[in-house]
């Protein structure tokens, strides 16, 4: 389950969370991100209980999209760094899933995590 998040209070609150934060940043009228926003929920069903999945919908949150070029785009925090970041999808969920998957759990490891994804 993902946390839509709407203000700057919402995000600040998750972000101080000692868990990994999954930010997918989206455009309800974009096509890819509708495709890429199933993929992160498949992503969400697989990984780690203690994952924490927030959504922002940057036509009517700009505010907390910061530095989002585009859409779609998914960032990982972790003690409030940016620990991995993907912009666009390829279009085909079962590529970016395994991208995805093995991106962050290659971050993971580097940093010492063990967290499923």
């Amino acid at each position: 389950m993902s946390i839509e998040l709407t203000n700057k209070e919402e995000l600040e609150r998750v972000l101080s969370s000692d868990e990994p934060v999954v930010i997918e940043y989206y455009d309800p009228d974009v096509e890819g991100s509708k495709i890429f926003s199933e993929v992160v929920k498949e992503l969400g069903k697989v990984a780690d209980s203690r994952l924490i999945f927030c959504r922002v919908n940057v036509k009517e949150h700009s505010a907390l999209a910061e530095g989002v070029e585009e859409t779609p785009a998914l960032r990982v925090f972790y003690k409030r760094n940016v620990i991995f970041e993907q912009k666009g999808c390829f279009g085909n969920p079962k590529l970016d899933l395994m991208v995805l998957r093995r991106g962050i759990r290659a971050v993971f490891e580097s940093i010492r995590l063990s967290l499923k994804i």
